[in-house]
């Protein structure tokens, strides 16, 4: 049991920070604007390229769904389950419960504009601390809007509200489109599909060290209010000898609003250094 719920907190702790951590040694990139290139024998726009890729974006409020999870740590894994529950603009919430007794709360991991709350049930401790406060997270460019494109199946632009088409290079693979973005530290490649505009993959690396990448997949798309929307994801993140990953299987997709949208950690619980926290974790 322990190892199961060791495992379970590596991946929540480790899916969402450790790819900061680890990959990211110097100041706040700095983007710089990208001219777009395309191989293409027809007329290329990014402007309306973007405009098609924006297209698919979902137009609700909230998404509320249960989820099958599995995490794996360096080839081990354990399956799990629990709920994502998501609110645009304001807050992102994923909750997993004990793999065996399926009731339990194993940790949480709540992100708002300001702040980023992780809740470690298993070893009663937790995170709570602004983005500017958490190192990696900072060093990364990581804020709550990148996050929230993550999670929704959205193209994003490092640090800015709205993406600007002219700010992304683009390459023309047959089928698909990369869109992509280079900073001083980070590559951000995002595979579209050139017919539909639609994200199939969001591919994070360390332009100076191809062993750290993190890459986000969706898959099993399902209609959602009109939009497409996956019901499978996963995160995979890569540093060195280390391979970490989370699989999420949505279903019962919702746009409901009647959850409680902030969290607290139990008064007797111990708030932990992020950094520390995670190292202990993956000892």
């Amino acid at each position: 049991m322990n190892k199961l719920r060791h495992y379970i907190a590596v991946g929540i702790l480790g899916i969402t920070l450790g790819w900061g951590l680890t990959s990211c040694k110097s100041t706040k990139p700095i983007a710089t604007p990208n001219t777009p290139v395309v191989n293409t024998t027809t007329a290329f726009v990014a402007d309306k390229y973007m405009s098609l890729v924006a297209s698919n974006n979902s137009t609700q409020t909230h998404l509320t769904a249960k989820v099958k999870v599995v995490v794996d740590v360096d080839g081990k894994s354990v399956s799990t389950s629990g709920s994502l529950k998501m609110k645009k603009d304001d807050v992102i919430q994923l909750s997993l419960v004990d793999p065996l007794l399926g009731v339990m709360e194993l940790g949480r991991m709540e992100f708002t504009k300001t702040r980023v709350l992780i809740i470690d049930r298993v070893n009663k401790q937790y995170v709570d601390l602004p983005y500017s406060e958490v190192s990696f997270l900072k060093q990364a460019n990581i804020d709550f809007n990148t996050l929230q494109s993550l999670f929704w199946h959205e193209v994003f632009e490092p640090g800015k509200k709205k993406a600007q088409a002219s700010d992304f290079q683009y390459q023309d693979n047959g089928d698909n489109i990369n869109i992509m973005f280079v900073d001083q530290m980070l590559t951000y490649r995002f595979a579209t599909q050139k017919k539909q505009g639609r994200l199939s993959e969001t591919l994070i690396t360390n332009n100076t060290d191809k062993n750290y990448r993190f890459v986000f997949n969706y898959g099993n798309f399902t209609t959602f209010y009109s939009k497409s929307f996956p019901r499978e994801m996963t995160m995979a993140f890569t540093a060195a000898s280390q391979q970490t990953s989370l699989s999420m299987s949505l279903s019962s997709l919702k746009n409901a609003s009647d959850w409680v949208a902030r969290s607290s950690a139990p008064s007797k619980y111990t708030k932990a250094d992020p950094e520390k926290l995670f190292k202990m974790l993956v000892k």
